[in-house]
C-alpha cells in the first residue's frame, strides 16, 4: 500500500473521530437521503444490490461516489470490524481525500457523479 493511500485511510479515521462520517449501508443511505453526505465511498467487494441502491441514491442527490479498497480495509481505518459503504459529511475532508487519491497516481474508480453540485 502506498503512502498516499495510507493518508486516505488516516483521513477516514480523522473523519470518524470528528463525527463527519456515516458508516454502514443503512447509515450511508440515510445520510444521502437527508442531504448530509458530500462523498460516497464504497468497498470493491460490496454486494451488487447494495451497490445499485446506494449509487442510485447518490446519483439522484448528485453526490460523487468512488470505490476504495476492501471492506476490511475500510473497517480497519474506522476502528470497526468491516464496512462496505460510508459517506463523508464534510466538504473539506472530502476534498482532501479526493486530492490524496489524485496525487497517489492510482486509478480512482468513480461511480457516477464526478463533481460536486455548484
Amino acid at each position: 500500500m502506498c503512502d498516499r493511500l495510507k493518508k486516505v485511510y488516516n483521513l477516514l479515521g480523522i473523519a470518524q473521530r470528528a463525527g463527519k462520517l456515516s458508516s454502514g449501508t443503512m447509515a450511508a443511505k440515510q445520510s444521502l437521503t437527508r442531504h448530509r453526505a458530500v462523498l460516497l465511498i464504497l468497498s470493491d467487494d460490496i454486494a451488487a444490490n447494495s451497490r445499485e441502491d446506494l449509487l442510485n441514491c447518490s446519483q439522484r442527490q448528485r453526490i460523487p461516489a468512488i470505490a476504495l479498497g476492501s471492506k476490511f480495509d475500510l473497517g480497519t481505518a474506522l476502528g470497526k470490524a468491516y464496512r462496505v459503504a460510508l459517506t463523508i459529511n464534510d466538504i473539506g475532508i472530502a476534498k482532501a481525500i479526493m486530492q490524496e487519491l489524485a496525487e497517489s497516481g492510482e486509478e480512482i474508480k468513480t461511480m457516477g457523479v464526478v463533481e460536486w453540485p455548484k
